[in-house]
C-alpha cells in the first residue's frame, strides 16, 4: 500500500507540472481553462497534502492494505489520471480552435 501511495504521489506530482506548465503558457488559453487548471492544480495539491499528512501523523493507515485505505488511494490515483488527462485535453481544444481559425482565414 505504501508504494501505491507513494505512485499517487509521483502522479500528482506529474499533474502539478503540467499545470505549471499550463500556467506558465496561460495568456493563449481562455479564462474558463484557466479557472479549470486552478482548480485542478489546487485539488492536486490538497491531495498530495494530505498523503504527506497520513505518511507523517498516521503511516499506519497506509501500510495496513486494508480495503478502506485502498479505496482512498485508489480513489486519489483515479482522480490524477483525469485532471492530467483534461489538462491535456484543454491544451489539444486550443491548438486544434487555433488550427481552425488559421485554416478558415487562408481559405475564407
Amino acid at each position: 500500500m505504501l508504494l501505491i501511495s507513494i505512485a499517487a504521489v509521483v502522479a500528482y506530482g506529474l499533474v502539478i507540472a503540467r499545470c505549471i506548465w499550463f500556467a506558465a503558457n496561460g495568456n493563449r488559453f481562455r479564462q474558463d481553462d484557466r479557472t479549470e487548471v486552478m482548480f485542478i492544480v489546487t485539488a492536486s495539491t490538497l491531495y498530495v497534502l494530505a498523503h504527506l499528512a497520513l505518511w507523517l501523523m498516521e503511516p499506519w493507515k497506509l501500510v495496513n492494505n486494508s480495503m478502506a485505505s485502498a479505496l482512498v488511494v485508489g480513489h486519489t490515483i483515479f482522480c490524477g489520471a483525469y485532471f492530467f488527462r483534461r489538462i491535456g485535453a484543454l491544451v489539444d481544444g486550443r491548438d486544434r480552435r487555433q488550427l481552425q481559425r488559421r485554416v478558415r482565414r487562408a481559405h475564407g
